[in-house]
């Protein structure tokens, strides 16, 4: 029964005994034992710098694709230079065509456009939308203060308006409930400002980017310079359908392609644009990026590795006779090996740990502030520390056998 203990103390006892060996060799070889860990700690810090890459770029995307609404079926107007033949721009009537065949739930037209609006005659861009329909219940939009537009809004074509958040501090001045902006000839009542939304700088796919918390939302013909069309037949640059389920929605892009092919097909003046299908060719596509990414990680990981395995390898030449006198005096083989693994492993932790460290102070110099979540999951902060560990094993596995070979005889000759 004691023999289990005595025989796991003797093996703590070695293990210990090697890294004391292994740390006063590294301390008294200072240029190598320096080399090796800038060597391993730019090498931890690439492969922290792209993993925090590729999770923030996966991260940004669906991030995106839910702010849109998994729900939502997006159909957007082709510019005219597009469009295989002539044909009638988007309109209302598009809407109530799907309505007929497809579950829609709620829809939500509009037209975008950049402008620039006066606030107590100060000027300031923005985007400017003319929409038509539950914006809370389609984009998820919450209020700070005041209403929305309603129904009797649209109908009337009232001079009201919404502001985004930033909108006050784009124009300078206060943008609360009951405040005038003009625009052109056209001036509006400010009736209720948006609490901030999380956007993105950018579409997704065919998804055309909405920053709401820029923006300035009229009812859908109170915009300036409005088009003489009725309401059935009035342009609008985007339609938004929602359904009870992202499956009804991803299900109901096929269907109306295969419904009005010459309206809604690749060729047609309208395109439909589903966050369920981006998200879908979207991580097909990322696949092979993160292949491409890990190869690099892999490439960087084996040349830090190859590169302190050589500066080890140097340094079982170099302590030849000190290897030699140590085998002299009962050093057996397997205490030679787990001595330079002992050495291979500090090296890993502490270029590991310092490229860890750099890595992540790198990562968050580069962190958009405004992308909410962290820069580097902890499941892969965990990964690439047990990496710091493995790097040194491999590391010291060459030169470990190397000095087990060395004859003892020979070495305190020759030294």
């Amino acid at each position: 029964m004691s023999a289990k203990p005595n025989l796991l103390s003797a093996r703590r006892n070695e293990v210990l005994r090697a890294l004391e060996v292994a740390w006063d060799a590294l301390r008294t070889d200072r240029v190598r034992t320096r080399s090796a860990i800038v060597a391993l700690a730019i090498a931890m810090s690439i492969l922290v710098c792209l993993t925090t890459l590729v999770e923030r770029g996966r991260a940004a995307t669906i991030r995106s694709l839910e702010r849109a609404g998994l729900m939502n079926l997006y159909l957007v107007d082709r510019p005219f230079r597009e469009r295989a033949r002539p044909a009638p721009p988007l309109a209302a009537d598009d809407l109530q065509r799907l309505r007929a065949i497809l579950p829609i739930r709620a829809t939500v037209g509009m037209r975008m456009s950049r402008r620039v609006l006066t606030a107590r005659g100060a000027p300031f861009p923005v985007s400017l939308y003319g929409v038509e329909g539950p914006l809370a219940a389609v984009f998820h939009l919450r209020l700070r203060s005041g209403r929305f537009l309603g129904d009797l809004d649209a109908v009337r074509k009232s001079p009201y308006c919404l502001v985004g958040s930033d909108v006050g501090k784009l124009a300078g001045l206060p943008t609360t409930v009951g405040s005038i902006l003009n625009a052109g000839s056209r001036s509006y009542e400010v009736v209720g400002e948006l609490a901030a939304a999380s956007s993105e700088g950018a579409s997704v796919g065919e998804i055309p980017a909405l920053d709401w918390n820029r923006a300035i939302v009229v009812p859908l013909g109170a915009e300036p310079e409005a088009a003489a069309e009725p309401d059935a037949r009035y342009p609008v640059d985007i339609a938004v359908a929602q359904f009870e389920s992202p499956n009804q929605a991803d299900s109901a892009a096929s269907l109306a392609q295969r419904t009005d092919p010459g309206r809604f097909g690749p060729s047609g003046p309208v395109r439909i644009a589903s966050p369920i299908q981006t998200l879908r060719q979207y991580r097909q596509t990322r696949r092979t990026f993160d292949r491409i990414v890990w190869l690099v990680c892999l490439l960087t990981a084996a040349s830090a590795v190859i590169g302190i395995s050589n500066l080890l390898s140097a340094s079982v030449i170099a302590r030849a006779r000190e290897i030699g006198l140590r085998r002299a005096v009962g050093a057996r083989s397997h205490d030679i090996i787990l001595q330079f693994q002992a050495e291979g492993l500090l090296l890993g932790l502490v270029g590991g740990v310092l490229g860890l460290a750099a890595g992540l102070l790198l990562s968050l110099a580069s962190l958009d502030s405004s992308a909410p979540g962290a820069s580097l999951s902890l499941a892969s902060f965990s990964l690439l520390a047990g990496c710091c560990a493995l790097f040194g094993i491999f590391t010291g596995i060459r030169p470990s056998i190397r000095a087990s070979r060395i004859d003892p005889a020979q070495a305190l000759r020759e030294g």
